[in-house]
């Protein structure tokens, strides 16, 4: 499905081909004059750069745990989005999701056990096709809390768009648990099912952590009509439904809630918390 990405050249010594992606919009219209029968003709222009040495900054906030401070549930989306649009969908819908929800729970009168922290990532859309620079922002964050890996309880990257959850994928360990169950219920009445299949789309920004051992959790949003305007113009704030988006404010919340004030631990053996 055609939109404008990143394209990366391998270095064996062989002469990089410029690629070039089109929007569903313009690729429908070539569609319609190709029916038409008649030749075709594209000129394409390209003004695609690299700017080295910008700087790009990750944003933390956080609600300290009563009990257990120290244990981290990270909630994060990215705050830059692609050229060519406003990055409604793709991530403006993320950040304000994850604030929201971030924003319920500190409305509540009592705080939860664990520490909830909501990371604002920048630079991930240059992080693509691969999160391995540490001047991008999963990494960046990787690189701050190498020590403190084993003190995440959960993570999870809100990147789907704003369309309804329909599924939620905890980690493995919580599979056919009790906590599981109650996920179920509170989840079922909003449409959301609970599923026992590996969290999928573990997200750039998170992806290195998770890779250095951190369990995450995902919350899967219905992505049928998120690349019809993914990273084109046509990703503007008119797109966004607002009944769907406040939908996953409502998973979020309920599940980042739940585990963040829950005993459960869903690390391996191995990741322990500091004393």
């Amino acid at each position: 499905m055609g939109h404008t990405g990143a394209t990366s050249f391998g270095r064996d010594g062989k002469v990089p081909i410029p690629a070039f992606a089109i929007s569903n919009p313009d690729a429908d219209q070539i569609g319609r004059l190709q029916a038409l029968g008649g030749p075709i003709r594209i000129r394409l222009e390209s003004s695609a750069f690299y700017t080295q040495g910008a700087e790009s900054q990750n944003v933390l906030a956080e609600i300290r745990g009563r009990y257990k401070p120290g244990e981290v549930v990270l909630i994060g989306a990215h705050l830059d989005s692609w050229d060519q649009g406003t990055g409604a969908a793709d991530n403006g819908a993320g950040v304000a999701i994850i604030v929201a929800a971030a924003k319920l729970i500190a409305n509540l009168p009592v705080r939860p056990k664990r520490t909830i922290r909501v990371v604002l990532f920048g630079a991930e859309e240059i992080d693509q096709p691969s999160a391995t620079e540490d001047v991008l922002g999963g990494a960046a964050y990787l690189s701050a809390h190498a020590g403190d890996v084993g003190l995440h309880v959960a993570v999870n990257e809100c990147d789907h768009g704003a369309d309804r959850v329909y599924a939620l994928s905890l980690p493995a360990r919580a599979t056919g648990s009790g906590f599981a169950e109650m996920c179920r219920r509170v989840l079922d009445p909003i449409g959301i099912l609970l599923t026992e299949e590996t969290p999928p789309d573990i997200g750039l920004d998170v992806e290195p952590i998770v890779r250095a051992g951190a369990p995450h959790f995902t919350l899967r949003g219905d992505r049928t009509k998120m690349f019809d305007a993914h990273h084109t113009p046509d990703d503007t704030f008119d797109k966004i439904d607002p009944i769907q988006l406040h939908q996953n404010v409502a998973a979020y919340a309920a599940v980042v809630w739940m585990i963040a004030d829950s005993d459960v631990d869903f690390r391996k053996p191995f990741l322990k918390p500091k004393p």
